[in-house]
């Protein structure tokens, strides 16, 4: 089981996120943001889904929190996310396309020791029965995607799909999975936020999208 996204005890909770990157979202004109990224910008702050959860951001207040339930605490790597892809974002449309992360430019060099994506804990969820990934997805606003014995895919960001392929495991080979992303992600989120993007997603799915 992978480390909840808020136990790096260095960069625990959203309010951890680095003042530098209020002052980068500030910078922004609000609505080319909300254009680049699929969010909502009403004035005094961004709507965006992740991982089929609404979050809000309020750059005067420098406060991220889920819509629903203001008072859950969000962790560092969903602070992160967020307001990495509302400063970066170039606004290119989704390929429509699953790469593994490895495979975007520069990827092979990021995704490796810690950095490399923490499929492992679903082969072993999941590889016994592949088919109990689908309920599990559909938690997370997920869909079946024809790859591997069972495959989905999920909406990460508005401009980012998130794929995940099991194959079961046998008396010869044991489970494997992969975990993909669509292939302009990177016009969307540096490596580092694809990383934790992905990672946010793993933690859920684990969690049958309770958390």
């Amino acid at each position: 089981m992978p480390l909840a996204p808020e136990e790096n005890r260095l960069f625990r909770w959203a309010e951890d996120i680095p003042p530098q990157l209020w002052d980068d979202l500030a910078a922004r004109p609000p609505e080319e943001a909300a254009q680049a990224t699929g969010a909502i910008w009403d004035g005094q702050g961004y709507t965006v889904t992740l991982l089929n959860r609404e979050h809000r951001l309020e750059p005067q207040a420098r406060r991220i929190y889920l819509t629903a339930d203001p008072d859950h605490r969000l962790s560092y790597q969903t602070g992160l996310v967020l307001i990495s892809t509302l400063i970066r974002s170039l606004g290119v449309p989704p390929a429509g396309r699953m790469v593994t992360a490895a495979e975007l430019p520069g990827g092979a060099q990021f995704f490796q020791g810690p950095h490399a994506i923490n499929d492992k804990p679903l082969a072993e969820s999941f590889g016994q029965d592949p088919h109990t990934l689908l309920p599990a997805a559909q938690a997370l606003g997920g869909e079946a995607f024809e790859a591997g014995d069972q495959g989905v895919c999920l909406p990460g960001l508005p401009m980012i799909p998130l794929y995940v392929l099991i194959w079961a495991g046998d008396d010869e080979f044991a489970p494997r999975a992969v975990v993909g992303v669509d292939a302009n992600a990177h016009y969307h989120l540096a490596l580092d936020g694809i990383w934790a993007l992905c990672n946010l997603m793993v933690y859920r799915l684990l969690k049958k999208g309770s958390v």
